[in-house]
């Protein structure tokens, strides 16, 4: 299902490559959140990393943080942040998935490859120094847990987010 992407007018003033760069990302992630809806319009947020938003006649609004570095070139959103906000759409659009911050890292880390989880998740408990220092190690393993705790929810277990924190630090210990 291809993707309809507009622009928000605050959005229109990013350089094209900065914009394309967005959209590629964008594109790139789409495939793993089925349940969102085909049309997106992209918007500027400065007060956050990301925002989404899905209207009751489901307008999908998803807002994005690029911002001018100290250096003078622009920081682009990662492909975490973008997957995390897409995960939330997902959330508005389905039953199956429960609503929260927490579940959504949890559900987003299962979805994606490590690859793409190219920054520590922001609501999931984790020592500390992980944060700082995220591999694609870290994402791997975060990635198969995710996985095994949401077959842990279908089976009926109620903790298994306290169980994805709980054995996450204990692989990485």
């Amino acid at each position: 299902m291809l993707l309809e992407i507009a622009w928000t007018r605050s959005a229109l003033t990013l350089a094209p490559r900065l914009r394309e760069e967005a959209e590629r990302r964008v594109r790139r992630l789409h495939p793993y959140f089925p349940e969102i809806r085909r049309k997106m319009k992209i918007g500027l947020t400065r007060s956050y990393d990301g925002l989404a938003f899905q209207s009751d006649d489901g307008v999908v609004k998803l807002m994005l943080d690029v911002r001018k570095a100290r250096n003078g070139d622009y920081k682009s959103p990662t492909f975490w942040t973008i997957a995390h906000e897409l995960m939330h759409l997902a959330q508005f659009n389905t039953r199956d998935i429960p609503s929260g911050e927490r579940a959504c890292d949890l559900y987003a880390l299962s979805r994606l490859p490590p690859k793409y989880i190219d920054e520590a998740p922001s609501y999931l408990e984790m020592p500390g120094n992980i944060r700082k220092a995220w591999s694609l190690e870290h994402a791997t393993i975060a990635h198969s847990l995710a996985k095994r705790a949401i077959r842990r929810r279908v089976a009926g277990e109620r903790n298994y987010i306290v169980w994805w924190e709980k054995e996450f630090e204990d692989q990485i210990s």
